[in-house]
């Protein structure tokens, strides 16, 4: 039965603050001490299995390490065309974005491997990277040119591989974002889905630059100042090998800097990497065809990420649901100027920990991944044969009034977060669920459609008062959740209110056409 209960979620609060409290967290800097100690601790586990492990990756759920790096975000500007066939999603469009999406996270790694840049995680389109050796602020340079470096070669390789596989029917141009500074690595994920995650403003920052519609590479100021070039005022401007060094001094106002050229990857070896990463993808996939879906009986709370692979994959109408903490990077930067790292580290791994559970354990639900401070998960209701569209509609709606009730609990019980809120994004459509790109413990967790863009983008829209419901989702939805949402975007829209709304039913003026709003909805 899908329910949320305040005395359940309270005990289950309570639990992950006993369980990971501030007190316990071991905070350390990320230094030559540290990384000395790291590398080591690497060389041995190497001689061990023969597995290399990034400088910061598994971090201990009780620890928390302070990085000063230089944070990169990649963007593939023309994933959503690869998604669709002739305006519609079919299972061939479907293939074909995971198949393009397999290869190019092959080329990404191949490139961090070779500038020692850590992979955070792939994100559907997008790949968060950072340049964190060598550490110290005396290295700020060599980390903004390294982080550069990479950047370009990335981009090159992603171009490359899209060129010259399959006619170029995975050619997409490619953004990038790039910001350093401060940020806290932690990791709240367990043995089987790790999550590893580095919390601050400049993690944010360059994800925001890697938004857009023009390619290219985009450096925030504080790069620019570590890389002794003049700041910019207002946007941050684009910089590709064409652009006019006197404005935005680009590659080409660093061309002169032998450390830069020792560093940027010679055409050659961006052409291995690429043929490196096409191996990859034939001999884990070979063609689209190779990937083969089933539905999932739900409730999806059931899905084992372990068994799930490119050959081995689901396709099924579902719910969406993001569900991200609104304020929280502030939040974040507060608590680094104010000492205050190990309460915002606590109070992190609680509500993560909550909306977890809510999700799964309240609404039978299954969580996709963290992305920083958001969460993503999937529901639906139906039976082994097809998805019944309203009674998903209905789950997820009441899903999103748990998750914030249990937010506004987590708010009771913990120090310092009284400003924060939780903005949520929902929509339903046809989904793949599957797993890609390295074997083992480093794979991703993937779910990628229209309805998983859709209600990202709607989550994006909202302030943390709100739930927004997409249209697809909307026309589903029986008349209890239209009226709920009647201008696509409920406030205030906890487990009360949810079920309050649903028993209620609807009133009709005399001579009116439509149902009177609900006090938990006004119009946008």
């Amino acid at each position: 039965m899908m329910n949320w209960s305040k005395q359940t979620s309270s005990q289950r609060i309570r639990s992950f603050k006993a369980s990971a409290p501030a007190t316990a967290i071991n905070l350390r800097t990320f230094d030559q001490p540290f990384l000395a100690a790291r590398q080591a601790s690497i060389q041995q586990r190497m001689k061990v299995d023969g597995k290399r492990e990034p400088l910061i990756f598994d971090v201990p759920r009780n620890a928390a390490i302070l990085v000063d790096g230089v944070h990169v975000y990649i963007q593939m500007l023309d994933f959503a065309e690869v998604m669709m066939e002739r305006e519609r999603e079919t299972e061939a469009s479907h293939r074909r974005v995971l198949s393009m999406l397999h290869l190019n996270y092959a080329a990404c790694d191949q490139v961090a491997e070779e500038y020692e840049a850590q992979r955070v995680d792939f994100h559907g389109s997008r790949m968060h990277a950072v340049i964190i050796s060598p550490p110290g602020p005396e290295n700020a340079q060599e980390r903004a040119e390294r982080a550069l470096a990479f950047a370009d070669a990335v981009k090159r390789a992603i171009e490359e591989v899209g060129r010259t596989t399959e006619n170029g029917r995975y050619s997409t141009r490619v953004r990038v974002g790039v910001d350093s500074g401060p940020a806290v690595a932690v990791n709240s994920g367990t043995r089987d889905e790790r999550e590893p995650l580095f919390l601050g403003a400049p993690a944010n920052y360059a994800a925001k630059l890697a938004e857009g519609d023009q390619e290219g590479i985009f450096l925030s100021n504080k790069v620019r100042r570590d890389l002794d070039m003049q700041p910019l005022f207002g946007l941050d401007e684009l910089y590709t090998e064409r652009s006019n060094p006197a404005q935005t001094t680009g590659i080409g106002g660093l061309s002169g800097r032998a450390a830069f050229q020792t560093m940027r990857m010679s055409d050659a070896a961006v052409l291995n990497a690429a043929s490196r990463a096409r191996s990859r993808f034939i001999l884990d996939v070979g063609t689209d065809a190779s990937f083969s879906f089933h539905r999932h009986t739900p409730p999806l709370k059931t899905i084992d990420f372990t068994l799930l692979m490119p050959s081995n994959s689901i396709r099924m109408g579902l719910m969406s649901i993001f569900g991200d903490i609104d304020g929280f990077t502030k939040y974040v930067d507060e608590c680094i100027a104010g000492g205050r790292i190990r309460e915002m580290v606590a109070n992190l791994h609680v509500i993560r920990s909550e909306l977890a559970a809510t999700l799964s354990e309240d609404f039978l639900g299954r969580k996709v991944r963290f992305i920083g401070d958001c969460i993503h998960g999937l529901v639906a209701a139906g039976t082994a044969h097809e998805t019944n569209a309203s009674d998903s509609v209905v789950a997820a709606v009441k899903a999103a009034g748990g998750m914030r009730s249990s937010f506004e609990l987590c708010q009771t019980e913990l120090d310092g977060i009284e400003a924060l809120g939780i903005a949520i994004g929902l929509e339903f459509g046809e989904t793949p669920v599957t797993r890609i790109g390295i074997r083992g413990d480093r794979s991703v967790r993937c779910s990628v459609s229209r309805a998983v863009s859709t209600s990202e983008e709607l989550q994006k829209r909202c302030d943390g008062d709100q739930t927004a419901l997409g249209p697809q989702a909307l026309q589903h939805a029986p008349a209890g959740i239209r009226r709920l949402f009647d201008s696509g975007v409920a406030w205030g829209l906890d487990a009360e209110s949810v079920g309050e709304h649903l028993s209620a039913p609807a009133t009709i003026s005399s001579g009116a056409i439509s149902a009177t709003a609900a006090p938990y909805c006004r119009e946008s």
